[in-house]
């Protein structure tokens, strides 16, 4: 709602979070932030920090972080809606609540976008879409494929959709909140948003057009697709495309397939597996696990089986298995996508497939162990359990907890019991030798981000506080990535970079991704040092370098522990990285010592 969300950046802008969390938390001035005694757990050493220019909170103790808006919910324990009446009351700022205006304001929405769509249509089927055209019928997608999906394609050029669509003020502003048009920094009117894309309307449960995603013609430079920002009537954390077309025969099946993209969608649904849907853009959330289970009760998650892919079915697997959804994994050949498959399988193929998931129970844990089993040296098998351990932070039966430690224990060939008991023990069984304060210590230092997780999540945190870094697109889209939290929240934030969405330190921690991913940054974004943009830049690339370091030194430590190498080739390996690893780091010498 475009009032709403009028009185959240108000409060936000107007309100400064300092103020409001002193009514309840003694704070302290500390360089650039205030610190206090964290409100949320009992503590004796001041770990909670609130950040003046950032405007949100983050606690170095219980990871509690957020806006203003959160802590209300947290310290007040009250929903959303009531936090807004709290601030309201407290700033003197009103609500506007939903009445007739604003109802016709959300129809006026949907019907921008409806007739926007028909303009997309039109497009493609004109002489300007012949090479849309073109291109989907060489990805097997003919005609009659085109029209069931409603395909459209947005022309090249800025000046399209005003004024052949659009013509009123209303209209145009309407445009301006879903995203079609943007307004221009140079005081022109505004442009198309989308611009030389095949479109893919994306509808609601009721089939009305609430967003679009747009992907580019062939190769190119551009980001490969770009989506519709947030709005009123579209909310990505919880939308599934193609969820409006599928849903009765998710319900018939009881079975929902999710596929990455938006052509996996087409690809298996022109194989008759119509109960398939899609992401918008974004990794699963809680929101999309509880939407789902509204109609089925199992959910198939068929994802690339490259790095990328493994990760991705991993964090959907582990949030239905907290959320109780019956889950499955199919994890396709790497370098093979459903779309791929689509065309190079018959229907009994594809289906064969599908019909031989692995138990997401299963897949967690073999994921987490990082493969390790019985064979495995001891401090890959501490560093499995660690994380096994880690991951079974989110669970509240110990029911659940005990299946998950029996599947880890079967796997590594230790017994029940001394999993059991080092679990319960905070891990002290695979601590460093020595004092219980030492092991305390070591647990502690354990529980944060190893050097290279850090380094990834600087890198991540410099783009949150300076934008201008987005311009290392490429290179970043490069990474292989170490911490999956650090590969989830670039994604995130490349999709809302490609999107035109806002990006600070405020709004990501205030945005729908869960938890564990806002605990993760949080800390890095309460960095206090202040750079020039070329500073930015300077620091950035060492961090780039430093990142590929860490990416060596993991493969090299991986060849150590491969006996399936012969020996020949597992040295030449190693010599070959140890020589790219003293390349990067006389890199960084010499770079350091230029700075100085």
């Amino acid at each position: 709602m475009q009032f709403q969300r009028e009185f959240i950046e108000r409060i936000r802008r107007e309100v400064p979070i300092e103020s409001y969390i002193s009514r309840f938390v003694p704070l302290q001035k500390k360089g650039r932030n205030m610190v206090g005694l964290c409100p949320f757990h009992q503590e004796k050493s001041p770990s909670f920090n609130v950040s003046t220019d950032k405007q949100f909170y983050h606690c170095f103790g219980c990871k509690a972080s957020g806006d203003i808006f959160q802590f209300v919910m947290s310290y007040e324990k009250v929903d959303f809606q009531r936090a807004k009446e709290v601030l309201s009351e407290y700033s003197g700022i009103p609500i506007i609540e939903k009445g007739k205006e604003e109802i016709e304001r959300t129809e006026l929405l949907y019907r921008v976008n409806r007739k926007a769509l028909h303009f997309f249509q039109e497009n493609l089927r004109g002489p300007q879409g012949l090479a849309a055209r073109e291109y989907l019928t060489s990805r097997g997608l003919g005609e009659e494929i085109q029209k069931s999906f409603q395909l459209g394609f947005a022309p090249a050029g800025f000046q399209n959709l005003i004024p052949k669509v659009f013509s009123s003020r209303e209209e145009i502003k309407a445009a301006l909140e879903v995203g079609l048009i943007r307004e221009s920094d140079k005081g022109k009117e505004p442009y198309d948003f989308f611009r030389e894309r095949i479109m893919f309307p994306v509808f609601d449960l009721s089939g009305r057009v609430i967003a679009f995603s747009g992907r580019i013609v062939g190769p190119g430079k551009e980001a490969k697709y770009v989506n519709s920002p947030a709005s009123s009537i579209f909310d990505k954390g919880r939308t599934f495309y193609h969820l409006h077309e599928s849903k009765e025969f998710i319900q018939k099946s009881r079975t929902a397939i999710l596929v990455e993209g938006y052509l996996d969608v087409i690809g298996l649904v022109d194989k008759g597996i119509d109960n398939t849907v899609a992401c918008m853009g974004t990794a699963v959330t809680e929101n999309h696990i509880r939407t789902i289970k509204k109609f089925t009760d199992r959910f198939l998650l068929v994802l690339d089986g490259d790095s990328a892919g493994r990760k991705g079915a991993l964090h959907a697997a582990e949030l239905c298995l907290k959320e109780g959804l019956d889950c499955f994994v199919v994890l396709l050949p790497e370098g093979k996508d459903p779309f791929d498959l689509s065309k190079e399988l018959n229907r009994q193929e594809l289906h064969k497939l599908l019909d031989q998931p692995i138990p997401a129970s299963s897949f967690v844990v073999e994921e987490l162990l990082e493969k390790a089993d019985s064979r495995a040296l001891p401090e890959k098998k501490r560093k499995a359990l660690n994380n096994l351990y880690q991951f079974l932070k989110g669970f509240n039966r110990d029911s659940d907890r005990e299946f998950f430690l029996s599947l880890g224990a079967r796997q590594l060939g230790i017994s029940m019991d001394a999993v059991l008991r080092d679990y319960k023990g905070g891990g002290a069984k695979f601590a460093s030798p020595g004092s219980d304060n030492n092991r305390e210590k070591a647990q502690k230092k354990a529980s944060g981000p190893n050097p290279a997780e850090s380094c990834e999540r600087k890198i991540i945190a410099l783009l949150v506080r300076m934008n201008s870094l987005f311009h290392f697109s490429e290179e970043l889209s490069a990474l292989e990535f170490l911490d999956p939290k650090s590969a989830f929240l670039w994604d995130f934030l490349y999709t809302r970079y490609a999107s035109e969405e806002e990006i600070s330190p405020a709004s990501i921690l205030s945005s729908e991704i869960p938890g564990e991913f806002k605990e993760a940054i949080a800390p890095f974004l309460l960095e206090e040092t202040e750079m020039a943009p070329e500073e930015g830049a300077k620091v950035f690339q060492g961090l780039l370098k430093q990142q590929r370091v860490f990416v060596i030194d993991e493969r090299m430590s991986e060849l150590d522990s491969d006996s399936s190498l012969e020996q020949m080739e597992k040295l030449t390996k190693l010599a070959y990285y140890r020589t790219e690893k003293a390349k990067l780091l006389e890199n960084i010498r010499n770079e350091n010592s230029g700075v100085r």
